[in-house]
């Protein structure tokens, strides 16, 4: 699978915002260290941030990038993998019900990014697979 893929701006809002929303629970993993001492998990986690620190430099570390376009240049399967998880983390936050999601979702705004994040993972999968069958 080539190990590029572009993506426009929409897309990559949709994206950046999945990825700062899962770096904000980077708390997890010093509780996951030093609290509860559950070493998988804390292992889990800095794997998962390191695949976010990835992406990011890929779509800039900026709120508002002034390019048209996105070079993903994590390698398909490994792309696959993250797009896969931060698919599941958006339907779960979108999914979510009473207060839960009145935490997590303050506004509108923020439910209509997620919306925009989870979608975006739809669509960039859906390319890799595409690719992945032509091989």
């Amino acid at each position: 699978m080539p190990t590029t893929i572009t993506i426009d701006r929409d897309l990559r809002d949709g994206l950046y915002e999945l990825v700062r929303n899962h770096l904000g629970s980077v708390g997890d993993l010093w509780v996951a260290l030093e609290h509860t001492k559950d070493f998988d998990k804390a292992e889990q986690l800095a794997l998962e941030f390191a695949e976010d620190f990835q992406l990011l430099r890929d779509l800039g570390w900026e709120w508002e990038e002034e390019r048209a376009a996105f070079e993903l240049n994590i390698p398909g399967d490994d792309l696959m993998t993250l797009l896969g998880r931060l698919h599941g983390e958006a339907m779960a936050l979108l999914t979510e019900s009473g207060s839960e999601a009145e935490s997590s979702r303050e506004d509108e705004e923020t439910t209509r990014r997620l919306q925009r994040g989870y979608q975006a993972c739809e669509i960039v999968l859906a390319e890799l697979d595409s690719r992945r069958e032509e091989r």
